[in-house]
C-alpha cells in the first residue's frame, strides 16, 4: 500500500511541474513585459492617470523589440511613440513613420479604460 502511495505523489508532482508554462516570448520583457520591466511598468501608472483612452503594444522594428505608445481617442489626433526595450524613445524621421514595417506581430501590452 505504502509504494502505491509513493507512485502516486510521484505522478502529482510530475504533473504539476509539467503544468508549469515555460516563456514562449523571445522578445524584450518575456510574456509579462509590463510585470519585469520597471520603466514600463512606470509608464503605465503615468498613462492610467490621463483622461484619454491609451495602449501600449510590443512589436518588431528593425530587428529590435519596440514598444508602441498610441492614443486610441477616436476624436484625438497623435501620432504613436516608439520605446526601445531600455524605455528609450526612439525618435523616427518623418520619413521613417511613413515607411514604417513592424517584421513581427504586434501584441497588446495594455489599454486604459
Amino acid at each position: 500500500m505504502r509504494h502505491i502511495f509513493i507512485i502516486a505523489l510521484l505522478f502529482i508532482f510530475l504533473g504539476f511541474n509539467g503544468a508549469c508554462k515555460k516563456s514562449d516570448s523571445t522578445l524584450c520583457g518575456g510574456d509579462y513585459p509590463d510585470k519585469t520591466l520597471p520603466w514600463l511598468k512606470a509608464k503605465i501608472e503615468t498613462l492610467s492617470a490621463s483622461q484619454f483612452c491609451n495602449s501600449i503594444s510590443r512589436s518588431t522594428y528593425k530587428n529590435q523589440t519596440v514598444f508602441i505608445q498610441a492614443n486610441c481617442s477616436p476624436n484625438v489626433d497623435s501620432k504613436n511613440l516608439f520605446f526601445d526595450c531600455d524605455g528609450a524613445m526612439l525618435n523616427l524621421t518623418v520619413e521613417e513613420y511613413k515607411n514604417l514595417i513592424l517584421t513581427g506581430p504586434t501584441e497588446l501590452i495594455w489599454r486604459s479604460n
